[in-house]
């Protein structure tokens, strides 16, 4: 199995979960290629997509109505092994942080690895998300690119990390190509009526078109 780093160890079957949350609003092509990239190279069984609640860092201006996002995810994910919705923070009341959700799921699987997707976008802001020295503590982060976002050593200095966090941090990333695919766009593009998505998979579309989304 590969690792984030690229290290091999044939001996055990994978057995850890990577988690990818998001508003998914709407899940695209590229968020499909991120799970399928991280099942492939990391030392996982499984991923669960998360679509988010009362996000911290979002507010809720265009956002689709919770049911819409998490069917949504479920058709998008559809034909990839291995990964699981996951609503639990669609079902919690109140703001959702990103430790709570990584804590719980550490408690129903105890010993069990997790890995924590993020944007080279989101990177330097994660000192800023709340308990993140326990998010670091809870889950290996690992970082996919984003277009137009580089990471260096540089941008995590001065930031509140300490050593080791911030060379886990460069350590573990996941390399396939950047894109530029957004979510802000499609819907911008979707209220136009342009219905020509190469990014948005085909369920998705339909589902959107069918529930009048994004006008």
């Amino acid at each position: 199995m590969v690792t984030a780093s690229g290290d091999t160890n044939n001996e055990l079957p994978p057995r850890g979960i990577a988690v990818l949350g998001g508003s998914f609003n709407p899940p695209h092509r590229t968020h499909v290629t991120l799970a399928r990239q991280a099942l492939a190279r990391l030392p996982v069984h499984e991923l669960r997509v998360i679509p988010s609640g009362d996000h911290p860092h979002k507010g809720q201006r265009e956002m689709a109505a919770a049911a819409h996002r998490l069917e949504m995810a479920r058709l998008a994910f559809a034909e990839v092994p291995g990964v699981v919705v996951d609503d639990r923070e669609l079902k919690r009341s109140g703001r959702s942080f990103t430790v709570d959700t990584l804590q719980e799921i550490a408690k129903e699987a105890p010993g069990t690895p997790l890995f924590f997707l993020i944007g080279s976008d989101n990177l330097p802001l994660l000192p800023t998300w709340h308990e993140h020295h326990r998010l670091l503590e809870v889950a290996t982060v690992v970082t996919f690119p984003r277009a137009g976002f580089v990471v260096a050593p540089q941008d995590l200095v001065g930031l509140d990390l300490s050593q080791e966090e911030r060379d886990a941090l460069l350590k573990h990333r996941l390399e396939m190509p950047a894109d530029g695919v957004s979510a802000t766009d499609i819907r911008t593009r979707w209220r136009k009526g342009d219905r020509k998505f190469p990014e948005l998979p085909s369920a998705v579309a339909a589902y959107m078109e069918a529930h009048d989304l994004y006008r």
